[in-house]
């Protein structure tokens, strides 16, 4: 099971825009997990849940959930779920910027290039904040779409300036 590759392109995928240059070195850094359980198969098409007390670190990148699910088809990583109340993702980019997401649920889908964050989702760096109930960022086109779900969107965006000085 290779996580080392695709966790970071999860951070990656939810820091759109100024955030998408999540630090890329961090990719090439030693993972650790940690968790108070871990149980499923090694095999091919297994999937493998770590619970209670998640923590992921690599580089830069800490992640913090309640549970991590990672399921493998054919060998390949297939989609990597997590979840918490809430799950916590922080990062620095290239430009040693933080960018801190939150969500109760976080799916990434490497075959699609699609992380959906759901449940109070939150992603907040120094120019600004983007909240809504959902927020799903496509990986190949960069696109963003967030709300379409009943709930407001909501988005604050730093002038330049008062971003340069934080």
């Amino acid at each position: 099971m290779s996580m080392r590759r695709s966790i970071p392109i999860l951070i990656a995928a939810l820091l759109a825009a100024d955030l998408a240059d999540a630090r890329r070195g961090d990719r090439d850094q030693p993972m650790d997990l940690r968790a108070d359980r871990q149980s499923g198969g090694l095999g091919d098409d297994d999937a493998t849940v770590f619970s209670g007390n998640v923590e992921i670190d690599q580089g830069s990148l800490s992640i913090r959930a309640e549970r991590a699910t990672v399921e493998r088809r054919a060998g390949d990583i297939a989609r990597i779920v997590l979840e918490g109340s809430p799950v916590r993702m922080d990062q620095r980019t290239d430009r040693g910027e933080p960018v801190n997401a939150t969500a109760a649920r976080i799916v990434y889908t490497p075959g699609e290039e699609i992380v959906l964050l759901s449940g109070n989702a939150s992603v907040t760096q120094p120019r600004g904040v983007l909240r809504a109930e959902t927020i799903r960022y496509n990986m190949d086109t960069g696109n963003i779409d967030s709300g379409g779900d009943g709930n407001r969107v909501r988005m604050t965006i730093q002038p330049k300036a008062r971003a340069a000085a934080n």
